[in-house]
């Protein structure tokens, strides 16, 4: 035995003892610490476990201050328990003898005294516990009844005060399931029955129809016997449980609506001003064409900035409840590393000689490579990156820097930075940056404009081509953005898209083109009929699908631009109706972008598309390509 800081008199006492004696310490698993000689060759010599559980005690059951029996090894032993005779952290068992129970009523009454105590702390312990405990057994016939269920519990089922024939069967226990959960129920324990695995179901229950069903789970464990199944297990209340858990399944459809609304309405309004949008710049291209003075000038430009302003904020609003929406897919095409660089700086130097900043790319030559990547997403990010430069930076720099980091057989891997040496973020300020409709300051708001959310879109597109976004700024030096991404090769040959000299330039003009434009929208018709007579066109109207529909009927046409949302018949309809008829390129005119469009461009319903607010070159190119490649 461990002999811990027991005083050399007590043990010397104690040995000399023909009485057993032996301490235990107060706390689990109640380690033997002392044993005197009389207990040592009794009993010690024979534990394997040094402690009260070795010998098969409970402390819950002992009796203090009282004679207790103790059996071990098929023997019975009488020993008084002290609680603090030697100090507060042990527990002294004393004055030890082997009995026969045989020859001692009196020991037989302490020792019925000890089970009558175990049993009331078991039935102490059933009654305290929140839990319907029960047996349930199954004969070999495949009768099913209740051998045992908690008493304090029978309130549960309506069970207390009922003789216990009345509530054995199962039939019982069904009678108090919804009616809607009893097939679950039968199903759970045939289950249960014959694969002989755990029984668990949830399920309600009525006792009071005035107060509604409540909510609760069963679980048990089977096992098998010669006579049939036997079922150990509990059934627990979790109607509190289960109210929460449906106020919050309902809380989140709620909030899912919420959202779902909310883009609706992003996704509708933005959609809605294209159409307005589209008649002002396409006035505005119209009145360039035309004479003006210098004096008026002036506020075309002003205008055609603002509209372009516009339609940066519309077309972040649509990505941002794209992205929301998780509708936004990251394509995986070919295209040169290098030569999209270029593209993204040269589409950026008039902003950048408008806010007298110098644009630099530095990119290295190992980066004319051929990738898999989406080549719109990564100039958007870019775009986004540059412009918001632009706008923070007066008379300064704005570099786009790209290096290739590592090159396998397979991928490669890209570090991009846009550098600036603008008025640079404060660093509690940089989670800010990526807050959407949120901005550094709010004075922003009004000095640089602006949705704020190009950065947390730049970041979520980010995300979903595996990167992040970092930033190193100084106020009043300049702010860096990098990350770095890795792109599978691509090995495909004649696959990456080469940029050409446009049509106009490099082809003879076309006969008189005949075009039918079929749009709804009196203002919109007006200005793009001006447009394309400008360019030499022929161009009659109709104002919705039948109308197209009937036209084609009685007049040949070169191309026909169709509005997709028109009264009567709609665009997608009509297209279809006269693809039947004949082979003549549509061109669809739309607010909605490419990729709404997808799936009925794959249908060789529309031929191509143009977004409104609509490019008027990027139109005219677009129908000289589909005329020219349609009569060939």
């Amino acid at each position: 035995m461990k002999d811990r800081n027991l005083n050399n008199l007590f043990r010397t006492i104690t040995d000399q003892s023909s009485e057993m004696v032996f301490i235990v310490e107060k706390v689990f698993p109640y380690a033997i610490v002392y044993g005197n000689k009389a207990f040592e060759n009794e009993i010690g010599k024979l534990l394997s476990d040094e402690s009260l559980r070795g010998l098969g005690l409970d402390i819950n059951t002992l009796l203090f201050q009282e004679e207790n029996i103790i059996h071990y090894n098929n023997d019975f032993y009488s020993f008084f328990v002290e609680n603090d005779q030697i100090g507060g952290d042990y527990y002294l068992f004393q004055k030890g003898s082997k009995i026969s129970l045989q020859d001692s009523e009196v020991s037989l009454d302490i020792f019925n005294k000890q089970v009558k105590a175990e049993d009331f702390f078991f039935k102490n312990l059933l009654d305290k516990i929140p839990t319907a405990l029960f047996q349930m057994v199954m004969d070999d016939r495949g009768k099913m009844s209740f051998k045992y269920f908690s008493e304090s519990r029978k309130g549960m089922f309506d069970m207390a005060g009922k003789d216990k024939d009345h509530f054995k069967s199962i039939d019982f226990l069904l009678s108090r399931v919804h009616p809607d959960d009893i097939g679950m129920v039968l199903k759970t324990i045939v289950y249960s029955t014959r694969s002989m695995a755990h029984w668990r179901c949830e399920f309600r229950i009525i006792i009071n129809p005035e107060e509604g069903p409540r909510w609760v789970i069963g679980v048990a464990s089977p096992e098998s016997l010669p006579s049939g199944i036997n079922w150990y297990g509990s059934i627990i209340d979790i109607t509190d449980i289960k109210e929460r858990e449906l106020e919050l399944e309902a809380a989140k459809k709620v909030a899912e609506e919420s959202s779902r609304t909310k883009s609706d309405f992003i996704s509708m309004i933005t959609h809605e001003i294209r159409t307005p949008l589209n008649a002002i710049s396409g006035s505005v291209y119209s009145l360039f064409g035309e004479e003006h003075s210098k004096l008026q000038e002036g506020p075309l430009n002003t205008i055609n900035f603002a509209v372009d302003n516009l339609i940066i904020m519309i077309n972040d609003l649509l990505d941002f409840q794209k992205i929301e929406s998780g509708k936004m897919s990251i394509e995986h095409k070919p295209f040169n590393v290098k030569q999209l660089l270029g593209q993204v700086v040269n589409g950026l130097k008039y902003q950048a000689h408008e806010s007298k900043n110098q644009v630099n790319l530095i990119v290295s030559d190992r980066l004319d490579v051929n990738v898999l990547g989406d080549k719109v997403r990564l100039s958007q990010v870019l775009n986004n990156l540059m412009t918001n430069a632009l706008k923070f930076t007066n008379e300064g720099r704005v570099n786009l820097t790209a290096t290739l980091v590592q090159d396998t057989e397979n991928q490669v891997r890209v570090y991009f930075e846009v550098k600036d040496t603008g008025i640079g973020i404060a660093r509690e300020d940089f989670k800010k940056v990526f807050n959407e409709f949120d901005q550094v300051s709010h004075s922003f708001d009004v000095k640089y404009g602006g949705t704020g959310l190009g950065m947390p879109i730049t970041k979520r597109l980010l995300e979903n081509m595996g990167s992040q976004i970092q930033l190193e700024s100084e106020v009043g030096v300049g702010s860096t953005f990098f990350f770095e991404i890795t792109f599978d090769k691509s090995f495909a040959e004649n696959s990456i898209e080469v940029l050409k000299p446009s049509i106009a330039e490099t082809e003879t003009p076309l006969e008189k083109p005949r075009v039918l434009l079929a749009e709804d929208n009196e203002v919109n018709a007006i200005v793009i009929m001006k447009i394309i007579r400008r360019w030499g066109f022929e161009c009659e109207r109709v104002c919705n699908g039948e109308e197209a529909l009937r036209a084609v009927d009685i007049k040949r046409y070169d191309i026909i631009l169709m509005d997709l949302q028109m009264p009567v018949m709609d665009g997608y309809e009509a297209a279809r109706l006269i693809k039947e008829k004949t082979s003549i390129p549509i061109i669809a005119l739309t607010a909605a972008s490419k990729s709404e469009l997808q799936n009925r461009m794959e249908d060789r319903l529309m031929d191509s598309f143009i977004s409104k607010p609509i490019d008027a070159l990027e139109l005219q190119g677009r129908i000289k390509e589909l005329i020219k490649a349609h009569k060939v």
